[in-house]
């Protein structure tokens, strides 16, 4: 066992790169066939690779599948970084793959935080002294070691680190709650994990080397990429700025204190910014604020209370904690980065549930779950290894958590069964001005001119900001009869969408008046303007 974990230990590289190749080609090869079976319906792909289409042809982001610029919803301007590779390849399929590799590769700097917060980790590499790290305390993780005590040899114990850090970064290749964010449509925010993990691990060696100006540099470069993510990151942000600023103050460390300090200053800076941006792009200076957040002002303390004291939000909180075994919660700390957006999601009108994890927001709470998870890892796995003498009986647990989740949780709950075979989209011209329903959106968004047939049947954008009008008529009407079941349950009863709903099949009758149907398969039929 011991020659199996040292030989783990001396190839830890190569075994990393091997699972970070094999998780980008299994869950790519998923994406590409959820994609060609029409199983993206959820507008967000469709409205991403739009956007950058026509960046890419003169117009700067505009979305026609939302009828405005896509910069007044979401501030992303880290998506501008990746157009020279997009120019390339435009097509939906390049994002969904860029999205999955840069999750596989979250769990590169995810085993360097590891490797750089384990007490044993300074001499993983030699028989050197451990010389006491500011970064990590012993007493935490349940060691007897005293930090000034004379430096230790660690030659017995060095191949733990590197297995502890390869272990974390399976947990996260192999967490269903990743998966779901892989495969849930593309979003920027999938980005983030891996800047934050980053910026966490430099973080952790500046602490130690304040005046070392490369890693300085790569701080600061690592912040204004995470906050380029999208806008709301840069409350998780400042609150780890906040978090480190506390740290050092009360450490007295006066070099990192001016670090915190000049960081906290350029994330301000950038939210005042970005929601400036937004506001100027967005159609009327609207914000969804009001229809998510107005009915704090409709009611009364009790109501809040009970909107908070719901089994929805407990199953929002248990399904986040789950694939990390609740560990978390030992170490509470890191878990402060989720105050905002954990507060914005229960706080909303619809409130928390497992919809959550189950879509990209896990994105906003990964980082944080993992970060803390490695922590309290340390001192539950000290405590067993006492205990019960199981060398790796956590890791193991943990592991064999996951996989027990992915029914339930994760990738084998996705049903590829309701695969779409509608009309062949190759009779469409591809500069063809086209609407469509959901699901046959993202593979017909290289366009300059897409648009969404359930926008049209309101005659609105969404939460009624503006009128949904076409830039250029349609030449071509892809119209799902799926979509009505849709119209019929979600929007008839939505909050701002339903008293457009009245109106609807009557607009869609008087559009296909113009139209012949040319094509008509499995409930899906293909129109042409006549």
């Amino acid at each position: 066992m011991n020659k199996l974990m040292s030989c783990f230990s001396k190839n830890s590289g190569k075994i990393l790169a091997g699972m970070i190749s094999a998780y980008v080609v299994a869950i790519s090869a998923v994406c590409f066939c959820k994609y060609q079976h029409f199983l993206y319906g959820g507008l967000d792909l469709a409205i991403f690779n739009n956007a950058l289409f026509n960046t890419l042809h003169g117009n700067w982001f505009w979305s026609s599948i939302q009828g405005h610029n896509y910069w007044g919803d979401h501030f992303e301007p880290l998506l501008v970084v990746f157009l020279p590779i997009y120019y390339l390849w435009q097509s939906p399929v390049l994002l969904l793959i860029l999205q999955t590799i840069f999750l596989g590769l979250a769990a590169w700097p995810l085993y360097l935080v590891v490797i750089q917060a384990c007490p044993e980790c300074s001499g993983a590499e030699s028989r050197e002294p451990v010389p006491p790290s500011s970064d990590f305390n012993y007493s935490e993780c349940g060691s007897k070691r005293d930090p000034s005590a004379p430096p230790m040899d660690v030659g017995v114990g060095r191949d733990k680190p590197k297995i502890m850090a390869l272990g974390v970064a399976f947990l996260w290749l192999i967490n269903p709650l990743v998966h779901n964010l892989n495969l849930f449509e593309f979003h920027a925010i999938a980005f983030f994990p891996f800047f934050f993990f980053s910026l966490f691990y430099f973080y952790l060696q500046l602490k130690e080397s304040p005046a070392n100006k490369k890693l300085l540099s790569s701080f600061y470069i690592l912040i204004f990429l995470c906050l380029m993510v999208r806008e709301d990151i840069t409350f998780i942000i400042l609150t780890f700025i906040i978090l480190i600023w506390l740290d050092a103050l009360k450490n007295k460390n006066k070099a990192f204190l001016l670090i915190a300090s000049y960081g906290l200053l350029i994330t301000i800076f950038y939210l005042i910014i970005s929601f400036k941006i937004i506001a100027h792009f967005s159609p009327s200076g609207f914000s969804p604020f009001g229809y998510y957040y107005g009915w704090l002002a409709r009611t009364n303390i009790l109501g809040t209370i009970k909107h908070f004291l719901t089994l929805t939000n407990l199953e929002m909180i248990l399904g986040f904690l789950a694939p990390f075994l609740f560990l978390p919660i030992i170490k509470p700390k890191w878990l402060l980065l989720t105050t905002v957006p954990l507060t914005q999601i229960i706080f909303s009108a619809g409130g928390g549930g497992a919809l959550v994890w189950q879509m990209h927001y896990g994105a906003l709470f990964l980082p944080a779950l993992i970060i803390a998870f490695i922590y309290a890892f340390l001192p539950a796995d000290n405590f067993i290894n006492k205990k019960l003498g199981g060398k790796y009986l956590l890791l193991i647990l943990a592991l064999a958590a996951n996989f027990c989740l992915w029914p339930s949780f994760g990738i084998l709950k996705n049903d590829f069964s309701q695969t779409k075979n509608g009309p062949d989209l190759d009779q469409i011209e591809r500069g063809a001005a086209v609407m469509s329903s959901f699901n046959y959106l993202p593979n017909l968004s290289s366009r300059k001119n897409i648009y969404s047939l359930h926008y049209y049947f309101l005659g609105v954008q969404q939460f009624a900001q503006a009128d949904y009008s076409f830039k250029l008529l349609p030449e071509y009407i892809l119209l799902d009869e799926a979509d009505y079941k849709y119209y019929d349950e979600i929007l008839k009863t939505s909050a701002w969408a339903g008293k457009y709903y009245s109106r609807g099949y009557k607009r869609l009758e008087e559009i296909l008046d113009s139209y012949k149907k040319i094509e008509s398969k499995d409930g899906v039929s293909l129109w042409k303007k006549i």
